[in-house]
């Protein structure tokens, strides 16, 4: 059904949810045909909370309704009771055309169809696609990020919160949709549901790059041939930096010497299509390296036991660290942290 416009002083106002990105999709769309009929338009989301997301929206409330002919409600659901939880925008607005688009009506039309025009997506008397499938979306890359929590044994060599901060505002800047990963386990503890060693590699190795500040983050992405960002957010670097290095991976940097600028240009080396090959030669290049280890393992269990190497420990203290133990057990099991 073509959008009925006046001869003259057509001006719509386009008003929805828009807070999923499939709502977006579909408005992105909507804008686009509203250009192409050369037709003027403001959008203004339901609620005033959503309007930071895009500085070209506006809060409807502000706006002269005299100036719009046309109301178009765009994507999610509608229901009986809009009218009465938004009348800023169906109250205001009511002189108004009203075109639904791509809606789920949530009532029976018999009973909730203020619609002079309704090309919904879904209703008691039909279904269409979703408009999304009409939009063409570039696609970004896809970063990984892999960080590792307050590590007490560095004491106050540690920077993990300023590498979380630095790293994500990175990734901020890349444009890149990143993909939260944790090595923690078991699952319970994990901030993103990752289980198994099985699970972590299977989505590390679908990634264009990865961003960690992990030992095993580096490692892990290495071995599955994804160039990684590798930060060491210990001052004065410590194993991550090392491991870097001795495999020959040239992006380990320090973050308490390295610029903004810098972390950019080294997530775009590592966004290159030869960092693939690089990260895949370093992966065999430790394998290469550790050709000996199970020999070097077998003639480990033959070694003798030597109890004086071992230092004293105070039963005091043994007894307080197996109960701090104990807590910190239960404290997990019980608020499991995502």
């Amino acid at each position: 059904m073509p959008l009925a416009l006046p001869e003259t002083g057509a001006r719509a106002l386009v008003a929805g949810h828009f807070s999923t990105v499939g709502d977006i999709e579909v408005l992105r769309h909507v804008e686009s045909r509203l250009h192409r009929l050369e037709v003027p338009f403001d959008v203004a989301p339901y609620t005033l909370d959503l309007l930071g997301f895009d500085p070209s929206w506006v809060e409807a409330s502000t706006l002269d309704p005299a100036a719009f002919t046309h109301l178009i409600v765009v994507c999610g659901p509608y229901g009986p009771d809009y009218p009465v939880k938004y009348p800023h925008i169906f109250d205001r607005f009511r002189h108004c055309t009203h075109v639904g688009i791509n809606l789920t009506m949530v009532a029976p039309l018999a009973d909730c169809n203020p619609f002079d025009a309704l090309l919904e997506r879904d209703s008691d008397r039909t279904v269409r696609p979703d408009l999304s499938f009409l939009l063409d979306v570039p696609k970004v890359p896809v970063v990984g990020l892999c960080l590792a929590r307050s590590q007490r044994e560095y004491g106050a060599r540690q920077l993990h919160d300023q590498a979380e901060s630095r790293l994500r505002a990175l990734l901020r800047r890349a444009g890149a949709a990143v993909v939260e990963l944790d090595t923690t386990v078991p699952r319970s503890a994990n901030r993103t549901g990752i289980g198994t060693p099985a699970e972590f590699e299977s989505v590390c190795a679908r990634l264009d790059a990865l961003v960690t500040t992990r030992l095993h983050g580096t490692v892990l992405a290495l071995k599955n041939g994804v160039p990684v960002l590798a930060v060491d957010a210990i001052a004065g670097r410590d194993k991550v930096t090392r491991q870097a290095e001795l495999l020959g991976w040239p992006e380990i940097h320090a973050l308490d010497s390295i610029s903004d600028a810098d972390l950019d240009l080294a997530l775009a080396r590592c966004m290159d299509p030869s960092a693939t090959g690089r990260a895949s030669a370093c992966a065999a290049f430790a394998r290469e390296l550790l050709a000996g280890h199970d020999e070097a393992f077998a003639a480990a269990l033959d070694a003798e036991a030597r109890p004086e190497r071992r230092p004293p420990v105070a039963s005091g203290k043994g007894r307080l660290s197996q109960i701090a133990a104990r807590y910190r057990h239960w404290k997990r099991q019980r608020f499991p942290r995502r």
